[in-house]
């Protein structure tokens, strides 16, 4: 059966608030099985929303965020790796199985307001000299879908997140195809942390036909983060990203900032056509950090950072320790094609604390561009080692193997 949100007296204006109106159709239809609530053309505001079982939910209009931070509930959740006080999301799914979330429409978070208030906050903060922290800021993801399973997403378009996009924590046996992920990285305000994916602690899923633009990480592989997390979470594993095209961000594809046990990832096929870093792994002091078995292929890049295989942390991040182990084993990057690109990059290890090994680097060709570029996104703030131009950076891999890598020409 189909339920539509306007036979609930929804108002499709962007201005009357419809969070209770969606919600009791997504209430009335999970009394029967197969149930499917549409959100039509038109553009409907709303807080929080929360699906339930039996149900689909079908977005053919606009689904607006609300930017007042009261329609989201504080409550505990999954938070950049651990248990945390934070908003619930625009559209939440808890503990539920065989349900599909598609359409030809929107999600918009509305997130320009949030974004102000984070950079002012952040910007005061570093102005008095004091502390500042994601969590300081509350403001909502688009989607947070837990402990679910035997679902897909496709076709939707997902825009302007206060926060993250798209997490899922807990989740297996995933489908996402098709969505269209953005946020603004130009102009007065930038968006702040809207990662368009956020693949955390889950198995058997499958990304593919997808585009991502956003101000944060793109593809995020996740799963926990402090020097307890490897024992609290279950690996992330069995993850296939294929056939993406990857716009502006931090990371086309980022293991962490907050992960723990990663074990078989495969990307192929992918385009990266903005100012990215394709390769993107951050080591944390305060983590005990196995990456296992990873594949890159099939990869075309035009400007941006080939590599980049480092220590990390943020300003905006908590760190719960220091002096804690990471391994990077079998990682496979091979027929790659990049040009007009910053740089390179670099992988870098420091052992004992961070290894890497079982590195494969196969047929890779690396053009750089003719004139000095360095990364937008980064501010007075931000710090970072800058790459060299012309020269892929390697510093104490344990083990590794290079067939037909090229740097302008140039065989390493």
């Amino acid at each position: 059966m189909e339920y539509n949100i306007l036979d609930y007296g929804a108002v499709p204006d962007g201005k009357t608030l419809n969070t209770s109106r969606i919600q009791r159709a997504i209430d009335e239809a999970s009394e029967y099985n197969d149930s499917t609530v549409i959100i039509p053309e038109g553009t409907f505001l709303s807080g929080a929303i929360y699906l339930k079982k039996g149900v689909d939910l079908q977005i053919d209009g606009t689904l607006l965020g609300s930017d007042d931070i009261s329609d989201y509930p504080m409550v505990p959740t999954r938070f950049e790796g651990h248990q945390e006080i934070w908003p619930d999301a625009l559209v939440n799914v808890d503990s539920l199985s065989s349900f599909t979330i598609k359409g030809k429409g929107t999600v918009d978070g509305n997130g320009l307001p949030y974004y102000k208030k984070f950079w002012e906050a952040r910007d005061k903060a570093i102005n008095e000299g004091l502390p500042f922290v994601n969590k300081d800021v509350p403001r909502p993801r688009l989607f947070y879908i837990r402990h679910s399973s035997d679902f897909s997403i496709e076709g939707i378009k997902l825009r302007n997140s206060g926060f993250w996009n798209l997490h899922l924590y807990d989740c297996k046996n995933v489908i996402v195809r098709g969505i269209h992920v953005s946020s603004p990285h130009e102009g007065d305000i930038r968006a702040a942390s809207t990662d368009g994916i956020d693949i955390d602690v889950c198995e058997n899923l499958v990304l593919r036909e997808s585009y991502f633009e956003v101000d944060d990480d793109c593809i995020c592989i996740k799963g926990g983060k402090g020097p307890k997390a490897h024992i609290e979470n279950k690996p992330t594993k069995n993850i296939l990203i294929e056939d993406c095209v990857i716009g502006f961000g931090h990371g086309a594809v980022t293991f962490g900032s907050e992960a723990c046990l990663v074990e078989n990832v495969a990307v192929r096929n992918l385009k990266v056509k903005g100012e990215n870093q394709v390769v993107r792994f951050k080591f944390r002091p305060d983590t005990n950090q196995s990456f296992r078995n990873i594949t890159f292929e099939n990869i075309e890049m035009t400007s941006g950072i080939v590599f980049a295989i480092r220590p990390w942390i943020s300003r905006q991040d908590e760190v719960y320790g220091e002096d804690n182990p990471s391994l990077i084993e079998n990682l496979t990057v091979r027929n790659v094609i990049a040009k007009d690109v910053m740089a390179p990059g670099m992988i870098l290890a420091d052992p004992p604390l961070t290894v890497i090994k079982g590195l494969v680097l196969e047929n890779i060709s690396i053009d750089t561009a003719k004139e000095e570029l360095s990364l937008s996104r980064h501010d007075k703030y931000e710090e970072e080692r800058s790459a060299l131009k012309d020269k892929l950076e390697m510093e104490n891999i344990t083990s590794y193997e290079m067939h037909n890598v090229k740097v302008n020409g140039e065989e390493i």
